[in-house]
């Protein structure tokens, strides 16, 4: 009696863990099939452009770094060129930290260098390490009719006539900067986008590892192998149970018959 209990408390829980763990066996299933032959499909070289999914995966790649200047856009292209509004106007080292108007030029603050522009996007001077530009750059500013260049915490006073940029910033000044934007669409779509990186075998690898869903998706996809394990386990034993049973009942006759 004992023993048919231990065989049905065995059933019932062998039954809903294998409701829960054959949806999640099916797809991981599936996916280790489909990313066996992921060579074949080119899963490796088609990518997903899925804005939502770029963002869940915490990558911002998708957004190109702009600042709006009057009527006019500034951005650094995925080719490294900064670009006013859909014109190219010159190549600039590192990211675009900053973008500043002042009187009839513009200044485009990349990492490595420092670009100064016409408004009709004419390219006037290009000024890096070599003239004194405290680097690597992390923001531009204006500080009353000064311009101001950040490097690291620090804030220096740029004196763009004479090229001078060593004398700090006195402390206790009032800063202005702009906030990077969005860039318009038809801006954005007619210079050259981000690099692609999220491939659908790489997305495939990440759902087969619960990694999509970050640490929480991996520990889920453990759960699932536990939940696995305990099937195959309570499925031996209630296989070693009924066996056990069904040789005692064997036994049994047999004495009954003798």
């Amino acid at each position: 009696m004992r023993r048919r209990r231990l065989v049905g408390l065995l059933w019932r829980w062998h039954r809903r863990l294998g409701v829960v763990a054959a949806v999640f066996a099916l797809l991981l299933a599936v996916t280790g099939i489909v990313l066996n032959h992921s060579s074949e499909l080119g899963l490796d070289r088609r990518f997903v452009d899925w804005p939502w999914l770029h963002s869940a995966y915490g990558d911002s790649s998708a957004d190109l770094p702009a600042f709006q200047l009057g009527r006019h856009w500034l951005s650094r292209a995925a080719n490294g060129r900064v670009y006013l509004d859909t014109r190219e106007v010159a190549p600039c080292g590192g990211k675009l930290v900053g973008a500043l108007q002042s009187a009839d030029l513009l200044y485009a603050a990349c990492a490595e260098e420092l670009l100064v522009i016409t408004a009709g996007g004419e390219l006037v001077e290009s000024l890096g390490g070599s003239a004194g530009l405290p680097l690597p750059l992390t923001g531009i500013g204006r500080a009353g009719s000064e311009v101001v260049l950040q490097a690291g915490d620090s804030w220096w006073l740029a004196d763009l006539e004479l090229a001078d940029f060593s004398a700090r910033a006195p402390g206790g000044l009032v800063i202005s900067q702009l906030s990077p934007g969005r860039l318009p669409e038809s801006v954005r779509n007619a210079i050259p986008a981000p690099d692609a990186w999220l491939s659908w075998e790489r997305l495939l690898l990440d759902v087969h590892s619960g990694r999509v869903l970050g640490r929480l998706g991996v520990i889920w996809v453990d759960l699932v192998g536990v939940l696995l394990a305990c099937l195959a386990t309570s499925g031996i034993g209630m296989w070693w149970l009924h066996r056990r049973r069904s040789a005692s009942g064997r036994i049994n006759s047999t004495k009954s018959f003798e």
